[in-house]
Order: C-alpha cells, then structure tokens, then sequence
C-alpha cells in the first residue's frame, strides 16, 4: 500500500504564514506591554516599598529621641533672665531619650514664669538641668532694691585670683587699712559685671590677666567700696558657693 502524499497549495502557505505574523505580533506586543506599564509599575513598586522602609526607619528612630532644652550661647554665671526673653537664651533639640536626665528641662515653657538666676556659666548646646537654674538667689536678690556700678584697679598679688576673675563672679572685697597695716573685709558678696586688662581690653574667654575691674555695689556698700580704693591693696577673694 502507498501512502497518498499531502499536497501543499500556496493557499495553505499563506495560512500558515498568517499564523506566524498573528504569533508574532502577539509576542511583540506583549513586549511592549511589559517595557510600558509592568517594568515601570514594579519599579515604582520598588520605590514606593524602599521610601516605606526608610520612613518606617526614620520613625522608629524619632520615637527614641525626646525634647531638651539647650544654651543658644555662652551665658555667664548669675545671669538673671526673664521669663520672656528664654527664646533669647534657649533652644530646644532633640537627643537620644537614654541620654535625657530625668531634671532636665524640655522646653522654654517649662521654665519658671518669674524669671530665674542662670546659676553657674554655661556653654553653647549644653543641656540645660534643673539645677542649673534658680528662681531665687540669696547673693543676687539684694541688687533688686538697686545698686550703683563702680570700678577700680586691682593687683595681681601672688596666690590672689585677682587676674583669674571674670565676669559672673561672685567675690568678697578686702584692701589693707593704712593704719593697722592689716588687710580688712571691706564688702560680702559683690558681683564682677566686667574685666579689663592692662591696655583697658575687656576680657571674655579665660585667657589674660585682669587688672581692672567692674562691679555691682549696693546703696549700703558704696561708702566701703570707695573706703577700699582709697586704701587700695584690694584683693579679691572668689566665692564659690
């Protein structure tokens, strides 16, 4: 038996070729559906997914950081500051919250409303603690009823501070009386408003010598201030508490 042999006609071709044309064409657009909407939508997809990641990252590591208040600039000891004018003082910075001490002030509002005495001298970006501050301050009350400013010159006398004070300082005033030739408390508890040194420049960081200085006197104590100068001798003796 002889198996009869299928005749191709050239209308079979065509049909075939059409198929394959069709095939292609399907291929081609399916490409061009990927490259136009698929890639670009898994790529946003990509970054939608990694801004999520990150804002996820950055809100974990905000919720570990807390307020605190801290010196806008170098303020001196016993500067008294109003309530009003802290925005002038203070900013407020967030730190790591292990890193907060539980007497440290977080914002400007929680500062007494009555005005305070900045205590000690702080620095720029140092936090600021309860304990740095007070609402009242024994030595500087007394210049509330008023006071006079004075100036005078002062040796630098071997193991004196004179040289060393600055301004914020809180000393005791002596000069040596003439007649007794013995050195006499002269004023308690005077406060060091500026330091000059020997050309008249005022000194604001820790280098130079003082030898002029001035200070903040009460009506009360002028008269022994002025008694001091005119026995001149005087030395200064810094208080530290």
């Amino acid at each position: 038996m002889f198996q009869k042999k299928a005749v191709v006609t050239e209308k079979d071709n065509k049909k075939t070729v059409a198929k394959k044309k069709k095939g292609g064409d399907i291929k081609a657009k399916l490409i061009a559906v990927l490259k136009v909407i698929v890639l670009p939508a898994l790529f946003a997809g990509i970054v939608v997914c990694g801004l999520y990641l990150s804002m996820q990252n950055k809100l974990e590591a905000e919720s570990l950081k807390g307020q605190v208040l801290v010196m806008k600039e170098n303020v001196v000891a016993n500067t008294f500051v109003k309530y009003e004018d802290a925005d002038k003082y203070f900013t407020s910075v967030a730190v790591e919250k292990n890193a907060i001490p539980e007497n440290a002030y977080t914002s400007t509002s929680d500062l007494p409303k009555e005005g305070f005495y900045i205590e000690d001298a702080m620095t720029k970006s140092q936090m600021v603690l309860k304990d740095n501050l007070a609402s009242k301050d024994q030595v500087m009350d007394k210049y509330k009823g008023g006071y006079e400013i004075t100036s005078f010159a002062a040796e630098s006398f071997d193991d004196s501070v004179n040289g060393s004070l600055r301004k914020g300082d809180i000393v005791d005033v002596y000069a040596v009386d003439p007649a007794s030739e013995m050195l006499v408390l002269m004023a308690e508890n005077v406060y060091v408003s500026e330091v000059y040194d020997n050309a008249g420049k005022k000194i604001t960081d820790d280098e130079g010598v003082a030898t002029s200085f001035t200070v903040w006197v009460t009506p009360e104590e002028v008269e022994s201030i002025n008694t001091a100068v005119v026995y001149g001798g005087i030395q200064m003796y810094l208080k530290t508490e």
